[in-house]
């Protein structure tokens, strides 16, 4: 009996066919030009600007302290509130130093007093030294008296004061617009003594400082600069470029780090929004004028290789080489100023960098015009085979006419 061969055997055999035949698959054929576009390498004026790590400060900081010892009564701005100038923040209770102010001022109208009396007694008796009838000694110890009684009454006059100002230690306001921290004591604590001297602490909001160090090599350019007037600077939120303000410097320090070789600087800014706080970083970024006929490309046209950055660049018979590039800063518009690279006047690749590799014959398409659109007139053409049907036969009714006799 004679054997079929299976399914899978057939579609063996029909696989090896193309084999046996000597056929290949066909190779994929890389196009032989890349189209692109392009830009020339340029120059322009860019502005000198140098960005620095800064920290932000608080013009005026201040610890609010018991002054005396007593029960803290009150406490009028609540924990992180703002404050304004001559605002009271807390209170301690004054009854006790009432109390010992009226004590003084009572032992002051005594010694004026015994001082008044001392002064008659001594007056009365100056005009009997001459007649004998008082001793020069006996008249020394009156002038004596009156003096001490003088003396008594400075010293009563001193307590006085010392007890009025005791008395406003008990209520402690705000010296200037500032924000209150988190209090360290409480209503009813008793404050003033060897560890409970300290309420909490207030600081200046609006404005405040931004701190930066330049190198000191950079100082001569920025004494020259504010020799001219303020210099601008602008002072953004560290990790947050949406949140910035603009002030000036308004300080340089009065020697040269030498740990750093750098001179600390301040820049003074409003904070009305009040988002920047005492010891946040920040950039602050100075101006220091134009930097003219610097070589400029487009960011977009920068490619990189591992740490390095590149251009590709076209050269006279069309095909690419890649330039490594250095870079100085990036501009504003999106281009990036350069240390080194291509040379003003090179024609540089801008968009579809991705496909290219050195020695690939490009295709400039940065100036080609539109594809023209087809007219309107020619919509008719279009249609023609579909109207070919209909007309086909009147077209071959000549060519069977000469049959009729």
């Amino acid at each position: 009996m004679k054997s079929t061969p299976s399914f899978f055997a057939s579609l063996m055999i029909a696989s090896t066919i193309p084999l046996s035949c000597g056929q290949q698959p066909a190779a994929l054929v890389r196009p032989t030009t890349m189209p692109v576009t392009t830009a020339l390498v340029k120059t322009a004026t860019i502005p000198d600007q140098q960005t620095y790590p800064g920290i932000i400060t608080s013009p005026r900081s201040i610890e609010i302290d018991a002054r005396v010892e007593g029960f803290l009564l009150k406490q009028e701005v609540a924990d992180g509130s703002p404050t304004k100038p001559d605002q009271v923040i807390y209170r301690i209770d004054p009854r006790p130093f009432e109390a010992a102010l009226a004590s003084s001022e009572g032992l002051l109208v005594q010694a004026i007093a015994q001082r008044d009396y001392a002064k008659k007694e001594m007056e009365r008796n100056a005009p009997l030294v001459a007649s004998s009838a008082i001793s020069q000694q006996n008249f020394d110890q009156l002038v004596a008296n009156f003096a001490v009684a003088e003396g008594q009454v400075l010293t009563a006059q001193a307590n006085v004061v010392t007890a009025k100002i005791n008395l406003s230690y008990c209520t402690m306001s705000s010296p200037f617009n500032g924000l209150l921290g988190a209090s360290m004591f409480f209503e009813g604590a008793v404050v003033g003594t060897t560890n409970t001297t300290n309420l909490n602490t207030l600081v200046q909001i609006n404005p405040l400082w931004a701190q930066f160090s330049p190198s000191s090599t950079q100082w001569p350019k920025y004494a020259a600069l504010l020799a001219k007037g303020p210099l601008q600077a602008t002072v953004t939120f560290d990790g947050q470029n949406s949140i910035s303000a603009t002030g000036k410097i308004v300080f340089a320090d009065n020697q040269v780090s030498t740990s750093t070789s750098t001179l600390m600087m301040r820049v003074e800014f409003d904070n009305t929004d009040m988002l920047f706080r005492p010891g946040v970083y920040a950039d602050v970024q100075i101006t220091l004028g134009d930097i003219p006929n610097t070589i400029v490309v487009p960011e977009q046209a920068v490619f990189a290789r591992e740490a390095d950055l590149y251009v590709w660049r076209v050269k006279a018979d069309d095909t690419v080489e890649s330039v490594q590039i250095k870079v100085l800063k990036k501009t504003d518009d999106k281009m990036l100023a350069l240390v080194s690279g291509p040379q003003v006047g090179d024609r540089i690749v801008v968009e579809g960098i991705q496909r290219l590799k050195a020695g690939t014959k490009i295709i400039d398409k940065t100036n080609q015009p539109a594809p023209a659109t087809t007219p309107a007139a020619t919509t008719p053409a279009a249609t023609t085979p579909a109207t070919t049907p209909a007309t086909a036969p009147a077209a071959t009714k000549p060519a069977i006419a000469p049959a009729k006799k």
